[in-house]
């Protein structure tokens, strides 16, 4: 899964590319996907991330169905017919595009690498890894005062959900936490010290990544036969799926 803010960092790249988008609703949308309401340890979530990430039970997000998706929610929409609604169903697609390049980028890497880490104890491990993502998150954005997050995000009210399988209240649920979340000054985010698991460096590179993969797959889907296709990863080269060798973080 892309970090809220990395989610936000890709959404602001792709902009200039379609400027008749609705910024407000396709930055909004861009985060829509993570409406799930999670329990206290964030391992379960409502409604479960099988739906909202078109997944079957146990699959990880490398298996997102990001193309049923789109057949269903968003390649018959005319934009001209609506272009809020629009905006906000293709940044829920460039999310599940996101989240599925992320996984491939570092979820095999990170396993291999910190097998020892994981094997000690799996939720102490994938905290320590949080930390660095949402770690870069914070810095980041409260160096980045004209990005996404406090134009829109911070000062905009929450829009309606214009898809049916996520919950308005659910939704603006999480667009509060998420507002709170970074809007928010917290020491503990903000320490002098190293990234091991994954650094500033590797997260540039994953937005610019995924920014180049869906403008391809925004152009490709145009034209190719998507009727048996269920994921962009059947649409993407293989090259621009490749896992990130180590190190992803400081040394």
């Amino acid at each position: 899964m892309g970090t809220w803010i990395c989610h936000l960092r890709i959404a602001e790249k792709l902009l200039p590319h379609f400027p008749e988008l609705d910024k407000v609703t396709f930055t909004f949308g861009n985060l829509a996907p993570d409406s799930g309401i999670p329990n206290e340890t964030w391992t379960e979530f409502d409604p479960p991330k099988e739906v909202t990430h078109f997944l079957e039970k146990g699959e990880g997000e490398g298996m997102i169905r990001d193309l049923v998706y789109y057949r269903e929610y968003l390649a018959d929409i005319n934009p001209q017919d609506g272009i809020q609604k629009y905006s906000f169903r293709l940044g829920f697609f460039t999310h599940l595009i996101c989240d599925m390049l992320w996984f491939k980028y570092l979820d095999a890497t990170t396993k291999t690498a910190f097998q020892e880490l994981i094997a000690e104890d799996y939720q102490k491990a994938w905290n320590l890894f949080k930390k660095d993502w949402y770690g870069i998150d914070q810095v980041y954005n409260h160096t980045h005062k004209d990005g996404l997050f406090w134009q829109v995000i911070h000062k905009e009210p929450n829009p309606p959900s214009y898809l049916p399988f996520i919950r308005e209240p659910a939704l603006h649920q999480q667009y509060d936490y998420i507002r709170k979340f970074y809007g928010e000054y917290d020491p503990y985010w903000f320490e002098e010290r190293k990234y091991p698991y994954l650094n500033e460096s590797t997260m540039n590179r994953i937005v610019d990544d995924t920014v180049d993969a869906t403008l391809f797959i925004l152009e490709k889907i145009k034209e190719a036969d998507l009727e048996n296709l269920q994921s962009t990863a059947q649409v993407l080269p293989r090259e621009m799926m490749l896992p990130y060798k180590m190190p992803l973080g400081d040394i």
